[in-house]
Formats: C-alpha cells, structure tokens, sequence
C-alpha cells in the first residue's frame, strides 16, 4: 500500500471513529454539562498520550542499522511554535467553543448542515493558503456531500436559526477547515504523536478551566458523581482514548500526506456514521431521506477521491 492508499485510509478511520461518538457523547451528556462532559474527556486524552510517550519511550526497538531506538519519538524542544499552537487554537480549543455554543443558539439539524460546508471552506483555505490546485471535481463533490447532509436532517427536528447562531457556527467552519491546513503545515516540523499531544495539552488546559467556572458550587453534584458513575466513564474512556487520541493521530498522520481539500471531503462521512451507530445501537428510525443523504455522501466521497487513485489526467484542475 503506498503511501497516498495509507493515508486515505488514516483520515477515514479518524472520521469513522468519530461518527461513534454521539452515541458515547449523548450518553455521558444525560449525567452532567457538556463543559464538564468536554473538559474529563480531554484531561483523560491528555493523560493517555502522556502514558504512550512515557512508556513507548522506554520501550526498544531494533533500529534497522543493529542498533536500538525507542518505540515512540517524541521531542517537542527547539521546534517552531506559531504552526502547532494555530492547530491547537483552531482544533480542539475554538473548533468545540463554537460548535457547543452555535447549537445553543439554533438547532443540532440546522448546526449540522452549516458543520457540513467544512469540506468547501477546507477547498478555500487549501487555494489560499495553501496555493494547491484543487480539481473541479473536487469542487462539485463537496458541495454534493454538504447537501448530503442537509437532506439528511429533513424531517428532524425544527429547523431552528439565528443570525448570531448562524455567525458562530461559521466560526466552527472555519475552525474545521483550518485544523486541515495548520496539520498539515505543522506536519514539516512536528509527528502525529506530537502534534496530537499540542492539541490536547492546550485543549485540556482551556477547558477545565472553563468547566470549573462554569461549576463553581456544584462540583459536588456536576463533577464529582459524574466520575462515580460507570456510564459516564465508559463514555469518556472511548471519546478519550478512541475518539480523541486515536481519531486526531490518525487525522494529522493523515492530512501531512495529502491535500486539505483531499483530507476534509471526508468529514462528512463522519454524518454517515452517526446514522447508521444510531440505527443499529441506539434503534433510531432509518428515514427516506437520510438514506438519500447518505447515498449521497458516499458517492461525492468516492467520486472526489477516484480521479487521482486511479492515476487519470487532472485536467480538471482550477
């Protein structure tokens, strides 16, 4: 498998792990407050990878040459800051602040079909950033998948808009589609492992500082009995240690090996996912249109990404 096949394959893992998530997110969420919810899960995260780096540094080796190395490289000393900490900024920190706050102000349906121009905000920032050539299919197929989504969420709950809404949650867009490009930017000088720890030391930092204000005086009954309860820690440990450490590392392994617009198609398969965890765990109705949606989505998923596996001439390029 060359390199290009692997890293396709990495950023669809990370997006596929995430579709599982609402379900462990809307279990820990019947307990106690999103900041908390948010805050536990990338503390959790942060010790995690903290674990990886200590002991995947301990462990040795064979280096190819007859000598020895340590499982896990990791060095964050002497290496440029301002692209990791933009990642950090943008992805977890400013992406889940307006995400959070956006559907406060509109609908989760609503929410999730504007979250579903990332794809097109990530083909922007990928020609002007960037200074890539994005194919015109490209173009057409995320635009598709965006509709995709926004069919999906006919028939769902009302959907519920507001201007100020409607603002933060392009704030989330942007932050989405930037994620892609400062990974990849940051990817000259920093690996997956190290680029993932950035993330979650800032995130985690931010965060429970937040939850604790948010908290003040009900730690007890916000905090304290949520960690007593086996169901919220369930929850935490996969949207930790799968959906945080695992998905991110496979995201930023992934998006250093090709283009952002290339890596962000595939947050919409993330929809798909949701649908179909929802249908077989959770028992939720499969509707019409989110079969027609995710129809949909998978087809501009596949066509966006079949022009180059298969070796054709990208004359199509704007």
């Amino acid at each position: 498998m060359n390199q290009h096949a692997k890293a396709i394959g990495a950023v669809i893992v990370g997006n596929t792990i995430f579709g599982f998530s609402f379900i462990f997110s809307k279990m820990a969420l019947q307990i106690t407050l999103p900041s908390v919810l948010i805050a536990v899960r990338f503390v959790m995260a942060f010790i995690t990878l903290n674990l990886i780096v200590v002991f995947g540094r301990m462990i040795r080796v064979p280096d190819g040459q007859g000598g020895k190395r340590p499982l896990v490289e990791f060095s964050l000393r002497g290496k440029p800051l301002r692209n990791i900490i933009l990642l950090a900024l943008f992805q977890p920190i400013l992406y889940f602040l307006c995400e959070s706050y956006g559907i406060v102000y509109t609908s989760a349906a609503f929410a999730g079909t504007i979250i579903a121009v990332i794809p097109v905000a990530g083909i922007v920032f990928d020609v002007l950033i960037m200074h890539s050539k994005v194919r015109l299919r490209q173009v057409i197929c995320a635009v598709l998948s965006a509709v995709g989504v926004a069919i999906t969420t006919i028939g769902a709950e009302g959907m519920k808009s507001s201007v100020l809404g409607l603002l933060i949650l392009l704030g989330a867009v942007a932050a989405g589609a930037l994620f892609y490009v400062f990974s990849k930017k940051s990817g000259d000088d920093y690996n997956p492992l190290e680029q993932t720890y950035v993330m979650f030391a800032l995130g985690s930092l931010v965060y429970t500082v937040f939850a604790l204000v948010q908290c003040r005086g009900q730690y007890s009954e916000l905090i304290f009995s949520a960690l007593a309860q086996p169901q919220f820690i369930i929850s935490v440990l996969y949207l930790s240690v799968v959906s945080s450490v695992t998905a991110f590392i496979c995201l930023n392994y992934g998006t250093v090996r090709v283009t952002v617009s290339e890596a962000s198609i595939f947050a919409n398969l993330t929809t798909v996912i949701s649908i179909i965890a929802g249908v077989v765990f959770l028992h939720e109705v499969f509707t019409p249109f989110q079969i027609v949606g995710a129809v949909i989505i998978l087809i501009s998923v596949f066509f966006a990404n079949r022009q180059q596996a298969t070796g054709l001439e990208t004359s199509d390029q704007i």
